[in-house]
């Protein structure tokens, strides 16, 4: 009976070594992010997949089309196809876009109570705010621009022509954002009105803000539409204030991102700790210093070059269903009557 028992156990060790190993040779999860370019090239990942790879044993692939709308635009045209497991920057002007869409699925976040309630705005937790809110705004050079404009009626001055570098919103979360805040100043039927007097302003309208951006950096023209934390960025990079931005005084047009796990993952519960590790201290302490946002958890301390920042007196929004509404035919709008003019 004894040597009975003793070859059972040996045999229960060997097995469970066996089963041991085959657990830590395993190869490990890959989870798949689509995002946009910026998101990746100013360093959020490289500050934060160590830990999150690390505590779950995985890889993290971050994949980007473009600016956020060109990458969003992609993942609408692989519906029910994709091999992406999550999407991170679905900015507020897409959101109802999104969800009618059907592109993610519900999942409600451990830390979902340290995020402001008025930021959460899919009651069914398919997008959850991971940053913002933000305002876009005149970001300018100020020794090219000693007087810059306080309001939209003095963007359209002549001392700005050709001074300013816009984004496109046909495949740019800025640009769109950008339209849609002259539509909140001037209506839905005053707005082609407005972009008319601004076209001389206009210095060029690129795709992304990647390739705005790059332009302003290299002196093309001293204005562009970007946001509210640009100074605090410039500052840390050569620790001069000469680029500024300023809001116009009608208000600045909110910004918040989003993040959501994608119908069809193969890695559900590995995407769930992600979007629950996109909340965590780890990740928000790294948003104002990467991703040039300010935190969407609220007590997350800021980095003291944040005083350069400027913030709104008043948001500008629109109920996003509004937004879902009307935005195909305000595109339309803007493609007809002001594209024309300009190209």
């Amino acid at each position: 009976m004894k040597k009975i028992v003793l070859v059972v156990l040996v045999t229960f060790l060997v097995f469970g070594s066996f089963v041991g190993c085959q657990k830590k040779e395993a190869m490990p999860e890959t989870l798949m992010i689509y995002t946009y370019d910026s998101f990746i090239s100013y360093g959020v990942p490289e500050a934060t997949n160590q830990i999150f790879e690390s505590k779950y044993n995985c890889k993290i692939n971050f994949i980007s089309f473009g600016d956020s709308k060109e990458t969003l635009n992609r993942l609408i045209l692989e519906k029910g196809s994709s091999q992406a497991d999550i999407f991170v920057g679905v900015n507020i002007d897409d959101l109802s876009k999104v969800l009618d869409n059907d592109l993610f699925i519900s999942y409600k976040p451990k830390l979902i109570d340290k995020i402001p309630s008025e930021y959460i705005l899919d009651e069914g937790y398919r997008l959850i705010p991971f940053d913002g809110p933000d305002s876009i705004a005149i970001l300018y050079d100020s020794e090219k621009i000693q007087n810059p404009p306080k309001s939209f009626e003095d963007l359209v001055k002549p001392e700005y022509a050709k001074k300013l570098i816009l984004e496109d919103p046909r495949t740019s979360g800025p640009g769109m954002s950008f339209l849609l805040w002259t539509i909140a100043v001037y209506g839905g039927n005053g707005f082609v009105d407005y972009w008319e007097k601004l076209n001389p302003t206009i210095f060029h309208i690129y795709p992304g803000w990647d390739s705005a951006f790059t332009a302003f950096s290299n002196g093309e023209a001293p204005m562009m539409i970007s946001y509210d934390t640009d100074p605090a960025y410039f500052y840390t990079e050569d620790k001069s204030t000469r680029y500024k931005a300023i809001i116009p005084k009608e208000g600045g047009w909110m910004y918040l991102e989003f993040a959501g796990i994608i119908k069809g993952t193969e890695h559900e519960k590995l995407a769930q700790n992600y979007i629950d590790f996109m909340l965590s201290e780890d990740f928000q302490k790294e948003i104002p210093g990467h991703q040039w946002m300010f935190p969407v958890v609220k007590d997350t301390p800021l980095p003291d070059y944040f005083v350069y920042a400027v913030k709104p007196d008043k948001y500008l929004t629109m109920p996003y269903q509004e937004i879902a509404k009307n935005y195909e035919n305000w595109l339309k709008i803007w493609i007809e009557k002001i594209v024309s003019q300009l190209f």
